[in-house]
């Protein structure tokens, strides 16, 4: 479609029609410049890989190609000797007698006391105080989830397992809640604090889950103590951040005139900017205990126990049936927490007084119940006899599922590997790694600039002195082919979500349960359907990815200005043309956003991965926390976190968006 009428006009007639300026994103004209940058860009990438796939092919020998070793020996050396130190002077040193030991007694005390608690009450008693807190906080259809939630935990005999959870989830939170909302007070109240803590923030929620055990491991040993400092410092961000972001959004008017009636800071402070700032900030209290729960169902590895081992014990011995299990009750919790939280959030008004007396009434008959020497405080655990066993059937059904479409599944995934997975690795571990670095900084200048070519070489660097450039490269290749295809289903599934209202009111809950899951419960359809290996970690990765990238494109095609759209259809422009010519190029930010995004998600989910047998970095950061070998986990975390430098720089696009 040509951005002008094309009609031929008598001399005298009027002027070609052009197509409004979208924003002061585009001059007249500007699509087609757009379109050509973005031509000679693509093509100058495609030149960049044709070269690293003729240097993969030529027979070099391998100390041209492979990256020194000797750095990665040395460094790995020093890491196991740090691991025996700690080891051997944990019960001497001040540095752990006076600090870490300190603080891993009193976090597994919390832990151990929480659990403690839920156990006193009994699974009645629980029940009770949970549903009761659900109907006064969030109403009676999240009452509903919540005691189905509680259901599925006694109905699948998973009730010890899940208090555990959620004595570990409680703990790790109120610790995240406990730092973040003070550091967050602070940044939003100084413009100097705010500029310290993003670097650090950024890098924070760069690093991926799994990379925040290792140093946890090491400070205070196995268990539940570093789990949850592990958690709250992995849900820590999102309660800074959103707290500053409420705070420096409170109304101006507000603020003034508070203080013209003389308030002091501290007045200010909290009867004017925190009150007003309530509900964002609830917001930012949700994110942190729904990151929580991912990451305690990952804290599983390193012995924290709960409804994670359950589900990680399963995959291990190929039971899918009790994976399932545990999997519906991690949800269950993960959309029970999300449901009551969100609904504080938003804000509820006052309850009536009979729904205020009602409450007390059941609060008081609960408490009694379980203080006062009662037949029904007897009852300790779920009864055995209301359990149901979904577990046979399911692994029954799975071993049937395997039979039928087990041939064609196991098909698939080896053409995955033979014919996509390893060509990629072989070009990537093939080339020489020098020349792999040159073209990592010369994509990096031409997506995104100086600065992303220049951290791209130093985080390529990084990763090959600390030895892991051959499993980095490995990697690597698994987060660009999973990368690919969730941009592919992504776009495609977006571009249909914005194009019909109807189809977006389905897709659109849909999304809300993906993103709600823990990531580790995406590894159990896909064992089930690929047994273990590298693509049932692949498809993990795939599935968990899509849903915000599918949101990104639906709302950045929405987010067009109407009148270009209008513009356009004037001039008598085609859907196509309109979505290839206009909405998609105006759309350019959202969809960069979408492949940032897809990238780091697909990064964190490779350590998860690698508990099915996805290898590579994820492989020796589990065999590392399993066998105490600290030097091989803590740098192939690290390696994690320079790959995904690399790519999020990369794929941020150039500020200005020329």
């Amino acid at each position: 479609m040509s951005m002008t009428a094309t009609t031929a006009t008598p001399e005298n007639a009027e002027a070609p029609r052009k197509l409004p300026d979208p924003g002061g994103d585009l001059r007249p004209g500007g699509a087609a410049v757009l379109r050509s940058a973005l031509s000679r860009t693509w093509v100058q990438a495609a030149a960049v890989a044709a070269v690293l796939v003729l240097a993969a092919a030529l027979p070099l020998p391998g100390g041209v190609t492979a990256f020194p070793g000797g750095p990665g020996e040395w460094l790995d050396g020093r890491l196991k000797e740090l691991f025996s130190w700690v080891v051997s002077n944990r019960d001497t040193s001040p540095l752990f007698v006076y600090g870490f030991n300190y603080v891993s007694v009193y976090l597994g005390s919390a832990v151990v006391l929480i659990d403690d608690l839920l156990t006193a009450l009994t699974w009645t008693g629980v029940t009770v105080l949970g549903v009761l807190a659900a109907w006064r906080l969030a109403g009676w259809r999240v009452m509903l989830v919540v005691l189905a939630a509680f259901a599925v935990f006694g109905l699948f005999g998973l009730w010890e397992e899940a208090m555990e959870t959620l004595a570990l989830i409680t703990a790790a939170v109120l610790l995240a809640l406990l730092v973040g909302l003070p550091l967050g007070i602070w940044s939003g109240r100084s413009d100097r604090a705010e500029r310290v803590m993003r670097p650090v923030l950024d890098f924070m929620q760069t690093m991926p889950a799994f990379a925040y055990l290792m140093p946890m491991l090491l400070m205070f040993g196995i268990g539940n103590p570093s789990a949850a400092v592990a958690t709250a410092i992995y849900a820590l961000p999102p309660a800074v951040r959103i707290t500053s972001m409420a705070l420096r959004g409170v109304d101006k008017g507000a603020v003034e005139a508070a203080e013209s009636l003389g308030s002091t800071r501290l007045q200010m402070l909290l009867k004017v900017r925190l009150p007003l700032a309530k509900r964002t900030i609830m917001l930012g209290v949700n994110q942190t205990i729904m990151l929580g729960v991912s990451m305690v169902v990952i804290a599983s590895v390193i012995g924290a126990g709960g409804l994670g081992d359950a589900v990680y014990q399963a995959l291990q011995k190929d039971r899918i049936g009790l994976a399932l299990e545990a999997g519906l009750a991690i949800v269950m919790l993960a959309i029970s927490m999300d449901r009551v939280t969100g609904a504080i959030g938003h804000g509820r008004p006052v309850p009536p007084p009979w729904k205020r007396l009602a409450f007390g009434a059941g609060l008081v008959a609960a408490l009694a119940v379980f203080l006062l020497p009662t037949p029904l405080r007897a009852v300790d655990g779920w009864p055995r006899g209301w359990e149901l066993d979904l577990a046979t059937p399911a692994q029954a059904f799975y071993e049937a599922m395997k039979d039928t479409i087990g041939p064609f599944t196991s098909a698939l995934g080896d053409w995955t590997v033979v014919w996509v997975l390893e060509p990629l690795h072989a070009v990537l571990a093939g080339a020489p790694w020098w020349l792999v670095i040159a073209a990592a900084a010369v994509l990096g200048g031409l997506f995104a600039g100086r600065r992303a070519a220049a951290v791209g070489v130093l985080s390529l660097l990084a990763m090959g002195l600390m030895g892991q450039w051959g499993n980095g490269m490995n990697t690597l290749s698994q987060v660009l082919l999973a990368t690919v295809l969730v941009v592919a289903l992504g776009v495609v599934l977006g571009i249909g979500m914005s194009r019909s209202d109807r189809a977006a009111a389905v897709v659109r809950p849909v999304l809300d349960a993906m993103q709600t899951l823990p990531p580790f419960v995406y590894l159990i359809p896909a064992v089930a359907l690929f047994s273990v290996g590298r693509v049932p970690a692949l498809v993990a990765a795939v599935v968990f990815a899509l849903p915000p990238v599918i949101r990104l494109v639906n709302d950045g095609i929405r987010g067009v200005p109407a009148n270009t759209v209008e513009a356009a259809r004037s001039l008598g422009s085609s859907s196509s043309q309109l979505l290839a010519k206009v909405q998609l190029p105006l759309a350019r930010s959202s969809l960069l956003l979408a492949v940032n995004q897809a990238i780091m998600l697909i990064l964190s989910m490779v350590v998860i991965g690698a508990l099915v047998g996805g290898g590579a970095l994820g492989y020796d950061v589990v065999f590392g926390l399993k066998q105490n070998e600290f030097g091989t986990g803590l740098t192939a975390g690290l390696a994690i976190v320079c790959l995904g430098l690399l790519l999020d720089r990369m794929t941020q696009g150039r500020k200005n968006n020329a």
